[in-house]
C-alpha cells in the first residue's frame, strides 16, 4: 500500500429517482457498485458499449449529463469514493474498468432508476477515522464531485481501507510514545497540512486556554464572520481569533485588524501559510508562530483528538508496532 500512486478521491450521492420501496443505495451497496441514474434510455435498448450509451442518453434526454460522465469517464479504477448515507460513511475503491448498464445492474433497474455504475469494493469507515476534509466533501450538493485532500491523508485513507479489508473492528492502537515519535518525523508544516481546518481551530483553541484564555462558545456559531471565536481571561481582557488554514500567502495582515486591538482586547492570528503575517506588526495583534505551537503540540499530544491520532497513526511512515 506504501508504494500505492495516489489516486483522485470523490464524494458521490446514490439518490436516483427510484420508485417507492426500492432502495438504489442498497442494491449498489450489496453488488459492490456505484450507481446513478438516468435509466430511461435503455428501457427499450441495451447499449454494449460506452459510446452506444451515450448516444441512446442524448437521444432521450438531449444531453450527456456531466454527472455520468464524471462517473464512466473521470473516475478511474484505484480511485476512492467516499458515500455518506444514512448516517454512515463508506469508502469505495473502483475495481475495475467495467461500465454496466440497465438490466446488467439488477433486473429491476427501471424501478431502482439505476441506469450506469462502476464496480467498486466497499468498505464501512467508523466516524473517527474521517477527516474533516472528507465530511465537509460528502456534504456538497453535486451528486459526483471530487474532494480535495493531501497525498499523506489520500494514503491514510488507503491503508485504513486495507486494514478494514481484513477486520472491519480493526483500530489502530492509541498511544503517546507511538504518537510522538511519529510527530517527531513531521516538519511543523507537514503537521499543520494534514491537520484540517475545523482540528486547525480546535488546537488553537486549546493552545490559547493552555495559556489562561476561555472559550466563550456563543462565538463559534460564525455570527461575526470576520473570525472564529471569541476569548476571555482573568484580567478581564477579551480576544478576537482567526485561523486560516489553506495555500493564499498573503492571508491575515496584522494592520487589518488594528481597530479590534486595544488596552482591553487582543487579536490571535494563526495561517497555516509557510509566509504568513505580510505586512508590519501591530500593537496586541499577537502572530502565533508554527514553532511554537508545534513545539507545545509536540509536548502536549492528548490535545490531538481521536479522528487526528487515527490519521498520524495510519500514516504511509508510522511503524506498525504489531503486525498480528
Amino acid at each position: 500500500m506504501h508504494d500505492a500512486a495516489v489516486k483522485t478521491t470523490w464524494k458521490l450521492s446514490i439518490k436516483p429517482a427510484s420508485k417507492a420501496g426500492s432502495d438504489p443505495f442498497e442494491v449498489c451497496k450489496d453488488k459492490s457498485l456505484l450507481g446513478l441514474g438516468w435509466h430511461h434510455a435503455f428501457v427499450d435498448q441495451h447499449p454494449s458499449t460506452r459510446e452506444e450509451a451515450r448516444t441512446l442518453v442524448e437521444e432521450r434526454w438531449g444531453k450527456w449529463p456531466s454527472q455520468l460522465n464524471c462517473l464512466l469517464n473521470r473516475v478511474q479504477r484505484g480511485d476512492h469514493v467516499w458515500i455518506h448515507q444514512g448516517g454512515t460513511y463508506h469508502l469505495c475503491k473502483v475495481s475495475s474498468d467495467r461500465v454496466l448498464f440497465g438490466r446488467e445492474i439488477h433486473e429491476d433497474f427501471a424501478a431502482l432508476d439505476l441506469g450506469h455504475a462502476r464496480e467498486a469494493d466497499w468498505r464501512e469507515i467508523p466516524r473517527p477515522f474521517v477527516s474533516g476534509s472528507v465530511q465537509r466533501g460528502t456534504i456538497a450538493r453535486r451528486t459526483i464531485q471530487r474532494i480535495k485532500i493531501s497525498h499523506e491523508e489520500w494514503s491514510a485513507n488507503e491503508f485504513l481501507f486495507e486494514k478494514l479489508r481484513d477486520d472491519e473492528n480493526w483500530s489502530p492502537k492509541v498511544d503517546q510514545v507511538r504518537l510522538a515519535a511519529i510527530v517527531a518525523r513531521k516538519s511543523a508544516d507537514a503537521l499543520f497540512k494534514l491537520m484540517t481546518p475545523d482540528e486547525i481551530e480546535d488546537f488553537v483553541a486549546i493552545y490559547l486556554q493552555s495559556r489562561g484564555w476561555a472559550l466563550i462558545k456563543s462565538t463559534c456559531f460564525g455570527s461575526n464572520p470576520k473570525f472564529e471565536f471569541m476569548m476571555v481571561n482573568p484580567l478581564g481582557q477579551t480576544a478576537h481569533i482567526q485561523v486560516k488554514s489553506g495555500n493564499s500567502p498573503n492571508q491575515l495582515p496584522p494592520r487589518d485588524f488594528q481597530k479590534w486591538a486595544t488596552d482591553s482586547s487582543r487579536v490571535f492570528l494563526f495561517s497555516t501559510h509557510a509566509a504568513r503575517y505580510p505586512g508590519p506588526s501591530v500593537e496586541n495583534v499577537i502572530t502565533l508562530t508554527h514553532d511554537d505551537l508545534y513545539r507545545w503540540f509536540s509536548r502536549n499530544l492528548w490535545s490531538a483528538g481521536l479522528a487526528l491520532q487515527c490519521r498520524l497513526l495510519c500514516l504511509p511512515d508510522a511503524e506498525e508496532e504489531d503486525e498480528g
